[in-house]
């Protein structure tokens, strides 16, 4: 990782004309670049993906050299997007670009050591909407309002009066349907479905996309789905389901990593349930947690930040360096809190609130 992180001090606590200075910030260095490093976090998802496929079209088209940069495969649901197949994993050390925009990052440390160094990034730009996000970077465009990256990256389209073709709104409304659920999570506002329409009048076919993004599961992931639903346990009441997938079980169905994707929902979609947690064994040690809330009185997102990581209302994850079972003890634990929280009776602190 860069010896210069960039990173604000504090977490930026306004919007408003605090993004639209930002984002008018971002637009003029982007207007005159050349050449853009486009990035995201380890193992991007739907959002990060199609934003990053969606502004390398756009800018491709007006001339500037755009490249998409991932140390992890792009995940197996998303290869089919656009120019996701010019996605690199390596940045050459004598490679310069005038500015890195990374998209959808909720903290610098989510990059692990994959930002190059300021002498290659050039100006660092960060797009994000993690309500519990701590901006970095030269600019950073940080707007929890915004119910996807891909919303934002279409608020510079039209600040910059950019031409969205097909190639770029599929990917774009990609990005949308994922952080927002296809429009059923709490973050689906006025400013997200205005956003589908644009798209939607510029190519995009829904049906098509849903099609595209459909699985036909391979025998190994219907496997490990068997297996990962038998660790099923209720805690906080049966408010809360949690899943987990370890190793073994994973090579004992002769599947792959990735095929653990989406499995967070099956916790969620328990009767009764309103927030499902997947916890996994990681690779290097430690667990990573994932969370979805179906309720929007548990922001999930908040309840992962007090874990050391972070996210949205919807959805949120971080990565423990305990044992399983400890880590599950920890999660359990901080989701009770929220949920007492939650049913925690709102007192008035005025003594006369009818005011009389």
């Amino acid at each position: 990782m860069t010896d210069h992180p960039r990173r604000t001090t504090e977490p930026v606590q306004t919007i408003g004309a605090d993004v639209d200075a930002a984002l008018a910030r971002a637009c003029d260095v982007i207007r005159k670049a050349e050449r853009i490093l486009l990035t995201s976090h380890r193992r991007p998802d739907g959002d990060g993906t199609g934003s990053m496929a969606g502004l390398a079209s756009m800018m491709r088209a007006l001339g500037k050299t755009a490249v998409i940069y991932s140390v992890d495969p792009i995940a197996r649901r998303y290869k089919w997007l656009p120019l996701v197949n010019t996605t690199v994993n390596t940045i050459p050390f004598d490679e310069r670009f005038d500015c890195t925009i990374v998209v959808d990052c909720a903290d610098i440390s989510l990059l692990g050591d994959t930002l190059p160094p300021p002498e290659v990034s050039g100006v660092l730009i960060t797009l994000d909407h993690h309500a519990s996000g701590h901006p970095f970077g030269d600019i950073a465009v940080w707007d929890p309002a915004a119910a996807a990256v891909g919303v934002l990256v279409v608020r510079i389209a039209q600040r910059e009066g950019w031409k969205i073709t097909p190639e770029a709104a599929v990917p774009l409304y990609v990005s949308l349907i994922s952080d927002t659920g296809g429009f059923r999570h709490a973050n689906t506002n006025a400013e997200a479905l205005r956003v589908g329409s644009i798209l939607i009048e510029h190519g995009v076919v829904p049906s098509t996309i849903a099609a595209s993004l459909e699985e036909r599961p391979s025998p190994g992931k219907l496997r490990l789905l068997g297996s990962v639903l038998s660790t099923l346990e209720l805690h906080c009441a049966g408010r809360a389901g949690v899943l987990s997938v370890t190793t073994d079980m994973v090579e004992g169905a002769r599947a792959s990593w990735e095929d653990i994707e989406g499995m967070v929902n099956w916790g969620r979609n328990v009767e009764g349930v309103q927030v499902g947690v997947l916890l996994t064994t990681a690779k290097g040690g430690g667990v990573r947690v994932s969370m979805r809330s179906r309720s929007d009185k548990v922001d999930v997102g908040r309840v992962c930040m007090t874990l050391g990581g972070g996210g949205h209302p919807g959805a949120g994850g971080c990565h423990m360096t305990d044992t399983l079972a400890a880590t599950k003890e920890k999660v359990v634990r901080a989701l009770e809190t929220a949920f007492n929280r939650q049913s925690q009776p709102v007192i008035s602190r005025d003594p006369d609130p009818a005011g009389g």
